[in-house]
């Protein structure tokens, strides 16, 4: 295959910084505040992952994401920054708050190929005030030629604060994206209804996907989230074909939800005996009947097909 075959890998690491009270890191999924690993073999366990992604004989794009904050775990950031040095690998994205990155960015730029670092780097405005977070996400792209997305999370109750971070944003020449919020549990497919996933729709779809617009959403990505909420059952999707999931336990699926709803497992990435095989078809109706929250995995909706998006190092990031 000589298309690029982009891997969402969300690993078990779970230190985090920040506190925020609509993490969707819950259940078994639950970040902590004391230690990166909840079991001693987590950590050999994710440097397994990293190999096998490394090891595939297509070029890969990497979005590695972790439980918790990624830049607060060296064990992690070894792993990361050996990655950026393999040979097929194009890019490799971390999601990350932003609070680590002036202390830790110095010390992985020993060992990391940082021209191979995307940062999608969210605000959290009751954590970290938006002056000292632009500073960082300033730090990481000049300083470090990082290719950086500033990303926002909208609710009902934080607008005046998206506004000042999409004015900072803009003054300071940084990329600009906004998702809406969702409530915890929504990726673990706890609720059914789009109101309950993501409150900002409370009060009516139309009237919510207004709001997010005149706050700066991507009108295409925005419909696209709506549509992959709701009713999806059969709609025609590439995941599976040159996308796929990795979840915590080293479990490999076309999609999340897939992996959520243990719907056509493709294998295990800590097998030592496991052969990847895509799908050859490029597209197959999807088999979920609603509830696709993320982006990673909606962007692979024909809809909007990757043959149609740039070529960005990024598996979020529209041009």
């Amino acid at each position: 295959m000589d298309r690029l075959l982009n891997i969402w890998y969300v690993s078990s690491q779970r230190l985090c910084n920040f506190r925020c009270t609509y993490c969707v890191s819950t259940g078994d999924y639950a970040k902590s505040d004391t230690s990166d690993w909840k079991h001693e073999r987590d950590r050999d366990d994710v440097g397994t992952v990293v190999r096998w992604m490394a090891a595939q004989p297509y070029p890969v794009g990497v979005r590695l994401a972790t439980l918790g904050e990624p830049f607060a775990s060296r064990d992690f950031l070894t792993q990361a920054a050996w990655l950026t040095q393999q040979p097929r690998v194009r890019f490799v994205e971390l999601l990350t708050n932003g609070s680590l990155l002036k202390r830790r960015l110095p010390v992985l730029a020993e060992t990391a190929d940082l021209s191979r670092l995307t940062l999608w780097i969210t605000h959290h405005h009751t954590e970290i005030p938006t002056a000292r977070f632009i500073e960082n996400a300033l730090f990481a792209r000049d300083t470090y030629g990082c290719f950086v997305v500033v990303n926002a999370l909208l609710f009902p109750d934080n607008a005046e604060q998206v506004s000042e971070l999409r004015r900072a944003a803009h003054d300071a020449g940084l990329r600009f994206n906004l998702d809406l919020g969702y409530t915890p549990g929504t990726p673990n497919g706890e609720f059914e209804r789009t109101e309950q996933m993501a409150p900002l729709l409370g009060t009516g779809t139309s009237a919510g996907m207004a709001g997010a617009l005149s706050h700066g959403a991507n009108r295409e990505l925005l419909e696209l989230n709506v549509t992959a909420l709701g009713p999806i059952k059969g709609l025609p999707c590439q995941a599976g074909h040159d996308y796929l999931y990795i979840g915590i336990n080293g479990d490999v699926y076309p999609c999340s939800r897939y992996y959520v709803l243990q719907q056509d497992r493709i294998g295990n990435a800590l097998d030592p005996d496991f052969r990847l095989e895509l799908r050859d078809d490029r597209w197959a109706g999807c088999k979920a009947d609603s509830g696709c929250c993320n982006k990673e995995d909606f962007l692979n909706l024909r809809a909007r097909s990757r043959e149609e998006r740039s070529a960005v190092p990024s598996l979020g990031w529209l041009d």
